[in-house]
């Protein structure tokens, strides 16, 4: 019987068998690592609490003093302490524990949301307690969230990284879609009520957090050394590398020029749109749900993805262009389709993005690089004043248009100049 010849391995030009395929990465694969699991489920019980506070606190100032001033000014303080706490939450993330660390800021984010929540319902709540507690929330969060961030790092392995970024962003969009919803109902039910939901969601990510077992752990043995030498060796780490500084730049732009426009979408529902609170809500979600399919396509396709940093400069430029053809709507569906048009992109985008800075950085560098990372969304506060100022002097169509031309200008220009970029 004739022996049936057997197909030769398909060789390289150089005669080398050519290196097997990448078998494809699950959708879900990330989440069969248990550990990880549990921190998702962490990851969306803080969310739910952080947007929960966000309404609480927002409420209790505007029933406390009646005053658009007093509920800025609390919004401010906060996210600019977070701001500059945010690099030495990076040190404390590359010294000790990831997993400690998200316990101990956890708990005290817990513990806060009860005392608050205690003075509601005890009639001794005053203006200043509001404010102390905004300032031991930018606390909390500026060591919670690099340590939170580099810890996906640290329960992946390197081929299912992409994707675990990615169903952590998905994560995080859930909570920013629904929590906003649960803490009006609740608000509307009592004061109190979404101060103890806040208390209770914190309380859940804890018990998931201390339920999850690493197998190994991230810090290496070195010398503690100067708190702000170490702050500035990893900005200057950060700042040299070609491809990590211009993804913490393209990161940066839109927190500066685009993120504030939320802030002014009640304001262009009723002056604009012509219509109530409720649409307010609907064009938020809007993004929000563009992004959750953003996402999931990250998810289907990263791990396959080529010329990433192209993909998303080129993703961005898209979005951009359409919030300012957002700007210029003038019906309801109009704004609603282009909004989540836009969250899908930018979903897709900005996951990538944070796979390819995250991947990029060396081991010891990984907290003190998400909290760089961070630090670029909490430049938005600063970006929200001036956008502020020039919707009362030119419109908010206006206004909004400028400000996103100008990032659309600096992507142009990166895509032009700079060759980091292009081999990311």
């Amino acid at each position: 019987m004739a022996i049936e010849a057997q197909p030769e391995p398909s060789a390289t030009p150089s005669g080398a068998p050519a290196p097997a395929k990448r078998p494809r990465t699950n959708a879900f694969e990330s989440l069969r690592n248990r550990d990880f699991r549990l921190l998702t489920l962490s990851t969306i019980s803080l969310g739910f609490g952080q947007w929960g506070q966000q309404i609480a606190l927002g409420w209790l100032v505007f029933v406390l003093t009646n005053s658009a001033v007093q509920l800025a000014n609390v919004a401010f303080i906060g996210g600019v302490l977070s701001l500059f706490l945010m690099p030495v939450g990076g040190i404390v993330a590359d010294r000790y524990p990831r997993r400690t660390v998200i316990i101990l800021a956890t708990l005290a984010d817990t513990a806060q949301a009860a005392a608050v929540a205690i003075l509601v319902l005890s009639g001794h709540v005053q203006v200043w307690h509001v404010y102390a507690f905004s300032l031991l929330t930018a606390l909390t969060t500026a060591m919670n969230q690099p340590a939170r961030q580099a810890f996906v790092g640290d329960l992946m392995t390197p081929a299912t990284l992409p994707n675990a970024i990615a169903m952590n962003s998905i994560a995080q969009n859930i909570s920013r879609i629904v929590g906003p919803s649960l803490a009006g109902i609740l608000t509307a039910a009592s004061l109190a009520s979404p101060f103890i939901f806040v208390a209770a969601m914190r309380g859940l990510a804890c018990v998931n957090t201390v339920m999850m077992h690493p197998p190994r752990a991230h810090v290496a043995a070195r010398p503690a050394r100067n708190p702000l030498r170490e702050i500035l060796e990893g900005f200057r780490y950060i700042l040299a590398e070609p491809r990590t500084r211009v993804l913490l730049a393209v990161n940066t732009l839109p927190a500066l020029l685009i993120y504030p426009y939320i802030s002014f979408m009640p304001l262009f529902a009723r002056e604009e749109l012509g219509h109530g609170s409720g649409t307010y809500g609907l064009l938020v979600s809007g993004i929000g749900i563009g992004s959750i399919f953003g996402l999931l396509g990250l998810a289907f396709i990263g791990d396959r993805l080529r010329r990433g940093g192209m993909l998303t400069l080129g993703g961005l430029i898209v979005y951009v262009m359409l919030v300012m053809t957002f700007t210029q709507t003038r019906e309801l569906w109009q704004s609603m389709a282009v909004l989540i048009t836009a969250g899908v992109i930018h979903g897709f985008c900005l996951a990538l993005s944070n796979t390819l800075f995250q991947t990029s950085l060396r081991p010891e560098m990984q907290g003190r690089g998400m909290a760089a990372w961070q630090m670029g969304f909490g430049l938005t506060p600063f970006g929200t004043l001036v956008m502020g100022h020039l919707i009362n002097q030119y419109g908010i169509r206006s206004a909004e248009l400028g400000f996103f031309a100008v990032c659309l200008a600096c992507f142009l220009l990166i895509l032009g100049f700079n060759r980091a970029i292009r081999r990311a």
